[in-house]
């Protein structure tokens, strides 16, 4: 027999029965939505487990039926129990019985939908099972309406719970017209639950329960035939905190029918002059979803989390994508993958673009178009982590949500971030299809001098916060280096004319980083006079040599004396180290040191110790150690002699 848990024996008490004066009849209420919200979310529906969640409805029937002494007849017969409206009456729990009933006959449909993808059979027991449900849901209804001291809060959740179940068996014997009908229904009910409800958690719930609704009424509006449904199921699916499983089964099922309707329409797409043809479904299904990223991310209305939310589930396709190409390129001569490492010897001996199939054309596009993507995200959390540190106003027009903010982003991080941003445009130029293009590799190249620019005055700010002024007035130089090239770039007109890039757009990346550059000088400088010499730097050392300063000839022979190990903070060419007869690197042997010891270890004292003379103890001892040795002598040659005579106790030879 099963135990109920303590979480259950609390949710038996949800039925109140409100007490008035002795001569007023009790007032009936149920808080159906409640109750069923708690139970679904503590026993199974959060994760899905619908089969968990029909067996505690099970064992709280038996127990409500132990507890009303509601039993089906005895050992010898069998006879059904019949709720009426005097039971009821006496007792709101009777209720119940065709709630709970009616939940464990939909988790139990549930339970065979999943399972009949596989079992196709199994769909004529799921709508029986729905249809249990649908009675035990209109036999509540019945007697909350014949219950004149049923309040009007329990009658509304009744007939909007009967709804939903009526709309749940019409949804799945694809009557689509009445099962939008009920569900509209309900919907409605619930909304003027909602006006009269004051507590933020009733209100939630409810919220969520029309969510729910909405979804299943938009699908059906869909196959009823209205396009502008389909929109609205597309902007729900779209949306992070869409974790509800059974929403999230009807929306998929959504989107997986609409693709197969418009995959058989994208059979050849354009990338770059070149026309390619596009056989595989699941090819086909990644660039309808690249369409509908698109219109999602360029949202005035989307946070921050949900970007990421975005470019991460888009990414995690393109990447199955690419795998699912380049298995069939496996048998294709040429495609010839190189490392980005060797992309500059490779790009010289890279065959002609107009000899490669479409295959290595369709994975180049790809492989370009993820690449792409994640320097767009990596960007979108670069302008997310400035704003962090220098605490400016918000530039991107999306809101950041409270719980991204809760992380604190550091120049490191930054820095990171700037560092994948390099990797991705080196990746970019090993794609078959763009090594030798003009166009790619002139925008890469002036893109790798913006980010080391934006790398290198990060580093800036990190040597700072470590108090390392040497190194960040090194990367100071190094900024504006970096900075004046990109500008003599665009100022020389070397921009090609069909590049794909805005380089004018990237430069005024510049001008938030000059406007820091002047104040990081300044800080640089105030610091480094202010602070003591060997505090400095963790890495300069007492001897604060300039690498302009060349040394004399003196000071070169004093240090030649000293071995590496003892002037690692003074630089100079050694020619020494180069020649391995004459390396001096460490002192060897070492040289001895003073250890100090413990003194307990020397005992000076005892040899100024006179201890007293122990000659007369010594004597007698001796004395009474003779006197004893002659006695036994004495007593030994006695014996001995008798023994000889009798010819006994002698050895043995």
């Amino acid at each position: 027999m099963s135990q109920s848990t303590p979480s259950e024996n609390v949710s038996d008490t949800s039925a109140t029965t409100i007490s008035q004066p002795a001569k007023v009849a009790p007032t009936l209420k149920l808080d159906i939505l409640r109750i069923i919200r708690l139970c679904q979310q503590q026993h199974g529906l959060r994760h899905g487990d619908y089969q968990r969640y029909r067996s505690f409805c099970s064992r709280r029937l038996r127990r409500i039926r132990k507890s009303l002494e509601l039993t089906y007849g005895n050992q010898k017969k069998f006879q059904k129990p019949i709720i009426t409206d005097e039971l009821v009456a006496k007792d709101s729990r009777y209720l119940l019985l065709p709630l709970i009933c009616s939940e464990r006959a939909w988790a139990y449909a549930m339970q065979l939908k999943s399972e009949a993808n596989t079992e196709p059979r199994k769909k004529f027991h799921l709508l029986s099972r729905l249809r249990k449900a649908v009675k035990h849901a209109e036999q509540l209804e019945t007697l909350c309406n014949q219950q004149k001291t049923c309040d009007a809060r329990t009658k509304l959740e009744v007939q909007a719970y009967t709804a939903v179940m009526n709309g749940h068996l019409k949804f799945e014997m694809q009557s689509w017209a009445d099962a939008l009908q009920f569900y509209i229904r309900a919907q409605a009910i619930y909304d003027k639950l909602k006006t009269g409800v004051r507590s933020e958690d009733d209100k939630q719930m409810i919220d969520q329960r029309i969510d729910e609704i909405t979804t299943n009424a938009r699908f059906c509006q869909y196959k009823s035939g209205d396009k502008n449904a389909a929109k609205e199921l597309r902007s729900l699916r779209a949306k992070a905190t869409v974790d509800d499983p059974e929403m999230t089964r009807v929306l998929d099922a959504f989107l997986s029918e609409t693709h197969e309707q418009q995959t058989s329409s994208i059979s050849e797409i354009t990338w770059r002059q070149r026309k390619i043809q596009v056989t595989n479904e699941k090819v086909r299904l990644f660039f309808l979803n690249l369409q509908e990223f698109h219109n999602e991310i360029k949202k005035q209305d989307v946070s921050f989390d949900t970007k990421m939310s975005l470019y991460e589930s888009f990414l995690k396709d393109a990447v199955e994508t690419l795998q699912i190409v380049k298995d069939e390129l496996k048998n294709d001569p040429t495609f010839k993958p190189v490392p980005a490492s060797s992309i500059t010897t490779a790009s010289a001996t890279r065959e002609n673009n107009d000899k490669l199939s479409d295959s290595v054309w369709l994975y180049s596009y790809i492989a370009w178009i993820r690449l792409s993507k994640m320097i767009e995200r990596n960007l979108a959390m670069i302008d997310n982590g400035k704003q962090q540190i220098f605490k400016t106003p918000t530039t991107d027009t999306g809101k950041i949500d409270a719980t991204s903010a809760k992380k604190v982003t550091k120049a490191a991080d930054i820095i990171r971030m700037y560092d994948l941003l390099l990797q991705f445009l080196n990746d970019i130029l090993a794609i078959p299809a763009l090594q030798n293009d003009k166009i790619i590799q002139s925008d890469v190249a002036f893109q790798t001098i913006v980010y080391k620019a934006c790398r290198s005055f990060y580093i800036t700010i990190s040597f700072i916060q470590q108090k390392r002024f040497k190194e960040s007035a090194a990367f100071v130089i190094k900024t504006e280096a970096y900075i004046e090239q990109a500008k003599k770039i665009v100022d020389d007109g070397q921009q090609l004319k069909s590049s794909e890039i805005n380089y004018q757009s990237l430069l005024n990346e510049f001008t938030f980083i000059q406007s820091k550059l002047d104040e990081v000088k300044y800080e640089i400088q105030t610091s480094a006079t202010s602070t003591p010499i060997g505090n400095a730097s963790p890495k300069v050392g007492a001897i604060q040599q300039s690498f302009d300063q060349p040394l004399s000839l003196d000071e070169q022979k004093e240090l030649d004396k000293k071995p590496l190990i003892d002037r690692l903070d003074t630089y100079y060419e050694d020619s020494s180290l180069t020649n391995k007869n004459r390396l001096n690197i460490v002192s060897l042997p070492p040289p001895f040191k003073p250890i100090p010891c413990k003194p307990i270890l020397f005992d000076l004292a005892l040899n100024h110790l006179i201890f007293p003379s122990l000659d007369d103890k010594v004597q007698s001892k001796r004395q009474a150690t003779t006197s004893t040795d002659k006695g036994q002598q004495q007593q030994a040659g006695l014996t001995g002699f008798v023994k000889g005579f009798f010819s006994w106790g002698g050895k043995k030879q």
